[in-house]
This record gives C-alpha cells, structure tokens and sequence, in this order.
C-alpha cells in the first residue's frame, strides 16, 4: 500500500516537469510537414515519455521516437514533436535552426489532432502522460503572421494567454530558448540617434543611445565601443574601432541607462557610425550591436551649377533647367535634390553619375531631348518637376542632407531685353556667382537655348580691354568665292550688351548697317558682303567699320572703330 502511494507522487511529480513551450501551427512550409510542438524538462530528473500522447481533446497521437534517439527528455533538454511526414518527406524547414542538443520527436500518426492545428480558430493542445493523465493545456491564438509560433514567455508560470505570445523570430525558435522569454544575462542597446542635423563633414556629430538590462540578474558593469562600420558587417573590427568604455555602474533587471556622446572631425562621405555593448555572460549577442548609415556633408567639394533655365517655353514644348558639373569629382544625381520656391524633389531615384565638365538637363517628360535635339544620357526626367514661374522663382540644388549646393533667385529683369517664348536665360559663366543678376542673361542662339551645351554667352574670362578685329582685310567681294566676306569680331569688356554695327565710306556717308540693337555675349562676329543697303557692291577703296556696344540699361559701354580694305582681284 506504501510502495503505491509512493509510485502515484512520484508520478504525478515527474508529469508537472514537462511543460508546453512552443507550438508552430502556421508555418511558412508544408502544414503537412512543418508543424510542431516544443516541451521543456524543467526539473532535475529525466523523463521517459514512451507512452505519452499529444492531441486537440478529439484526437490523440501517441509520441514515437525519431530513428536511435530514444525518447528519454533529459533535465533542462527540449524536446520537438513534429509530424511523422517531416522526417518521412525530408522537410529541411528547420535544419539550420533546431540545435544538436534537442530531442527529435514524431507522433505515431498523420497529423496533429484531428486534422492538423488550425490556423484560424483557437484550439486547444493537451498534452498526456503515460498514465493518460492531462499534463499541459494550452490555447491556441490563431492571429500570428505565417511562420510565427506561439512561445511561453515565463516557463514557470501558467498557460493563460497573458504568458504566451507571437514568436519575434520567423520559423520560432524550436529547440532553444525561446525569443519572449527573458535571459539570465542580457545586455541590449537600442534608440541608437544622431542629434546633430545636418551632418557636416570635419564638424561634430553628436549621438546617443540606450542600453537596456533585459536580463532577470543586476549587471555590475559592461563595455561600450564606438567604431564606424566601414565593411558593413555590423562587427566593429579592430582597425574600425574610435574608441571603447567601461561603465562600472550597476544596472538592475529591466532598468536602462541612456548615453551620450560625440565625434569630432567627421570625414566626408557615406558613414555608419555605429555602437557595440559587451557584458560578461550575455546570452543574446543580436541585440548588441546597432548601427545607423548617415552622410556627411560639404558643399564647398561638390560644384554642381545651375547653368541654364527654359521657365518660357514655346508653345508646346516643355520646361527644363540646365546643371553643370564645374568639380573635378563624378556626382551621383541619385543624392541630389531639385527646389523651387513651393516643391523639392528627389534629382534621379536611381545612381544616374555626371562627371566632371558635363552638362545634365533636368525636366518632366523625356519628349524634351527630341524638342531640343538633346542626347537621351544628358536628360534626367523628374515625374514630379515642378513648374517654373515665368516672372520670378528661388531655384536651388540640395545635397544629400538638404545643404543648399547652389541656388538662384531670378526674375524675367534678368533677361535684359525683352524676348520671344522659347528665349532661355543662361549663365555667363559657371564660376560667377548665380545670385548676381548681372552674370545672367537672355540666350543670344538662333534656337533660343542651349541645352547640353556651352551656353551661347558663355565667357571665359572678359577681356582687358575691347578689340575688334577684321578678317580678312582687304576683301575682294567679286564672287569668285576667295575672301567674299570679311567677319568683324569683336570682344567686350562686359558680359552682355546690344550692338550696332555700321559700315562708313571714306567720306563718312553711312554704306550699311549690319547690327542695330543685335543682342549679343561679350564675344561674336559679323558678316559684310561688300554690298551696301541698296544691295550693291561698294567700290575699291578704305571702309570704317563703326561699333557701338551698350550695356544691358541702353547706356553706352564702348565706341571702337576699324579700317576696312575693299578690293577687286
């Protein structure tokens, strides 16, 4: 009578040991194959669990054992119940997952229960001993994503639904801890942040982060290190490393500590600063390491400028602005952002590199390059270009953190005369500063524009003084075709002007006027026939070739005048 009594407690002991602690009742594979149900031996002795049985109260299948592993569930092991299609169609779901140390258990059947667990509606597991006592119970929630179990979060306490939740790890966590429940030793960072915006290159970035004691134990101290991640392996390495402390105050179970800090002399360029905690014993190191990719800006490296603007388009043709990369470095556009006065817009949503010395036309339908004969890989459409104003708009390039890399901010006044639509506005030279109005002005090609190419008032540098040259002199405008023409070219001394040209003879009696009001750059040329304003044919003799230049506001800028040689040959 003893000796039963003594059986029933000993049983009745070794059936409260083994608990439920994960069931995968949606799995990313096969239902067929992929389900299963992890237990626990939570106590000190072995447990043998021939006999046991698993199932939904309608259906149960006895536990069998997988090949020569027995079906002894050691102290402190896991144990994994799948269904006997795993092992027989050779599912490989969890192969890389479940770790040498569980058990692998199958049930003597086709699948869980009456049909498999359900995915859709709660279902309760029960678990049964060898004595068909009801050693576990637990609800299913039927509401995780595909390939999320349902895990024990305190594998001491109960099986209510407050102790259980969705799986943080996709497949679960079969045969090891599981992802809720809580380590002896765990040290986490986390709300890694950079304060300082926008990030300057050679500036300070200031940060700070959080870490927390996740563990159940107090830690008496950890490490922190501060590294940039060059390589992109979220492991500082040694040559990454900036530097590295010791906090020696206690954090207790699920307290936090935030921290701060600083770089100094930040490197231009993508970055990944990054932070590395360390505790002794941690027993989660994918919570130790974060990172954050940032870029550090410096507009002085980057001369990206806006060299040409079409706000007046003909009739039926489309709006566009002309970049030009004067730096010697390759720009991604793909990092640059477009403005105006309202709208900011992403350049090119993919890596789209200007090199140095080259033109890009930026505009909202891709039909501009056959409008403005422009080669297709100098034109970058934007879906959502913004609309120009005619009368005046704030133009500007923006980095990568919004740093303004250039900018204008013009009104028609800048184009100086009074022009058709289709006339573009462009820049005398890319070095000028843009925001000045006078190193703007109206294009003076016959197309009205420029696109792709140097702009038609573009000016390397002005001359000292003015000239005017005649070539060749003397001409023999006889038809032959040898030196009909002379071309008059002159230089200014500013950057646009208005033209006259008028050709005198010896006497000072008016032959031609070539060039009345002619708009032009401070470099050009004209052409003289030899003929006068009646069509005809000068005689032989010594022409004076008049110029008058007057600047933008009509006021005269320069006088210059040359001799002209008219011969017969």
């Amino acid at each position: 009578m003893h000796i039963y009594i003594l059986v029933l407690f000993l049983s009745s002991n070794l059936a409260g040991q083994i608990i439920l602690t994960e069931i995968m009742y949606d799995p990313i594979g096969s239902e067929r194959t992929d389900e299963f149900v992890e237990i626990y031996n939570s106590d000190a002795q072995a447990v043998d669990l021939a006999g046991w049985q698993i199932g939904d109260g309608l259906s149960f299948d006895p536990l069998a054992a997988v090949e020569n592993n027995g079906m002894l569930l050691q102290p402190g092991q896991y144990g994994i119940i799948f269904d006997a299609n795993y092992f027989s169609d050779s599912s490989a779901s969890y192969i890389d997952i479940i770790p040498e140390t569980a058990l692998l258990l199958k049930i003597d059947g086709l699948t869980f229960g009456s049909g498999g667990w359900s995915n859709s509606t709660a279902e309760s597991v029960f678990l049964v001993n060898a004595a068909e006592d009801t050693v576990q119970t637990y609800t299913i929630s039927p509401d995780n994503a595909p390939g999320f179990s349902d895990e024990k979060i305190n594998l001491s306490g109960t099986n209510a639904a407050e102790n259980w939740g969705e799986s943080l790890r996709l497949n679960g966590s079969p045969g090891s801890k599981n992802t809720l429940t809580a380590r002896e030793i765990d040290l986490a960072v986390s709300d890694f942040r950079i304060r300082t915006r926008p990030v300057i290159a050679g500036g300070i970035l200031n940060f700070e982060f959080l870490v927390k004691n996740k563990g159940r134990r107090q830690l008496a101290q950890f490490e922190w290190q501060l590294f940039f991640d060059e390589n992109q392996n979220l492991f500082p390495e040694s040559i990454e490393v900036l530097d590295q402390f010791l906090v020696a105050d206690p954090i207790a179970a699920n307290d936090s500590l935030r921290i701060s800090g600083e770089i100094i002399n930040i490197p231009y360029g993508d970055l990944h600063p990054g932070i590395s905690i360390h505790a002794d014993g941690d027993e989660d190191s994918s919570n130790n390491v974060l990172t954050l990719p940032i870029f550090a800006d410096d507009p002085s490296l980057t001369d990206i400028i806006i060299n040409e603007i079409m706000m007046d388009p003909a009739t039926g043709f489309t709006e566009w602005v002309e970049l030009f990369n004067a730096g010697s470095e390759s720009l991604n556009m793909k990092r640059l952002f477009f403005a105006d006065s309202r709208d900011t817009v992403q350049i090119s949503l993919a890596d789209h590199f200007m090199p140095p010395g080259t033109f890009r036309v930026l505009s909202g339908d891709s039909i501009t390059a056959e409008q403005y004969t422009l080669p297709l890989d100098q034109l970058i459409v934007i879906s959502r270009f913004p609309a120009l104003n005619n009368a005046a708009d704030q133009l500007s390039i923006l980095g990568p953190s919004l740093l303004i890399y250039d900018e204008i901010g013009y009104t028609s006044d800048w184009y100086g005369r009074n022009v058709a639509k289709g006339t573009s506005l462009e820049k005398i030279n890319p070095a000028f500063n843009g925001m000045v109005p006078a190193n703007w002005s109206a294009s003076v090609a016959a197309s009205g524009s420029t696109p792709g190419r140097a702009n038609s008032i573009a000016l390397e540098t002005l001359p000292v003084e003015n000239a005017v040259t005649i070539h060749p002199n003397p001409f023999s405008p006889d038809g032959d075709g040898f030196e009909d023409f002379c071309v008059i070219n002159f230089r200014l001394n500013v950057e646009t002007a208005f033209v006259n040209i008028r050709i005198f003879d010896i006497r000072g009696r008016l032959i031609r006027f070539l060039a009345n009001g002619e708009p032009v750059a401070s470099e050009g040329q004209f052409l003289w026939d030899g003929k006068d304003e009646e069509g005809r044919y000068g005689r032989i003799g010594a022409y004076i070739c008049f110029l008058e230049a007057l600047n933008p506001e009509r006021s005269i800028a320069t006088r210059q005048k040359e001799t002209i040689i008219l011969v017969k040959q």
